[in-house]
Parts: structure tokens; C-alpha cells; sequence
């Protein structure tokens, strides 16, 4: 074998070696993830409901009440605090929908529903502020 073959295979071998590597250290770091079902859900979703709060991530939080509620109407346990903010960021929401139509009907429904909510919220009610700044503050 002449040496510039020698010098190929010997980069290719290096090559297969650091893939090889690579892919076992990717295989371990994922491991972990193999038994995510076992998680509890519901401290995930809580988890997740408090990163969506510190970024203010209302519409996200409306979106997981939604697909949470396609499954289970009532909240689960746990789960009464999502639900409390997204219903009442929903009702900002359509508190400034009804106040651009015009529609004063609507809007005194659910000026009502957006202060039941508000009682509701609990710990969370620092986010009434918030989300109604946010509403006050869109384009």
C-alpha cells in the first residue's frame, strides 16, 4: 500500500472514531429522557406555567388552558392557577375586542367575568396588572 492510502484510511478511521464518539455521548445525555412518562405532569405543566409567567408569555398560557381543557374540562389538581390566568387573560382580551366594536353589552358581561376572575387569582394577582397593561399597551 503506498502511503498516501495509508494517510486516507488513517483520517478516515479518525474520523469514524470522533462520530462514534459523539453519537455514545449523545446516546447517554438522552437517557434520561427515556422515562419522561414517569414524570408527574402536572408539576411539568407547573413548571412550565412559571416560565411562561416570568416571560410574560400570556398568549402561551391561554393556548396550554385551551389544549388542557380539550382534555380535562374541569382543572385538575394543581391546575386551578393556569386556569384562573388564562381565563382572565382571555377576558382582557375581549374586554378591548368588545371596547373596539363598540359593543357595551359585551363589554359589561365581561367587565363582570374579568373581576370574578380577578378574585380568583389568588397568589397570581399580580397578573391582572400585567396582563391588562399588556392589553392597554398592544398596537
Amino acid at each position: 500500500m503506498n502511503k498516501m492510502m495509508k494517510v486516507v484510511l488513517d483520517i478516515l478511521i479518525v474520523i469514524a472514531c470522533l462520530a462514534f464518539l459523539f453519537l455514545t455521548i449523545e446516546m447517554v445525555s438522552s437517557y434520561r429522557y427515556a422515562h419522561r412518562e414517569k414524570e408527574d405532569p402536572i408539576e411539568t405543566e407547573l413548571r412550565v406555567f412559571e416560565y411562561e409567567l416570568r416571560h410574560k408569555s400570556y398568549g402561551e398560557i391561554i393556548d396550554t388552558y385551551y389544549v388542557e381543557r380539550m382534555y380535562n374540562f374541569e382543572p385538575q389538581d394543581g391546575m386551578e392557577d393556569i386556569y384562573n390566568v388564562a381565563e382572565y387573560a382571555h377576558a382582557a382580551f375581549m374586554s378591548r375586542v368588545y371596547a373596539e366594536k363598540g359593543d357595551d353589552r359585551m363589554s359589561e358581561s365581561n367587565a363582570l367575568r374579568m373581576e370574578t376572575v380577578r378574585n380568583r387569582l389568588g397568589a397570581y394577582a399580580y397578573t391582572a396588572d400585567e396582563v391588562d397593561e399588556v392589553i392597554r399597551n398592544a398596537p
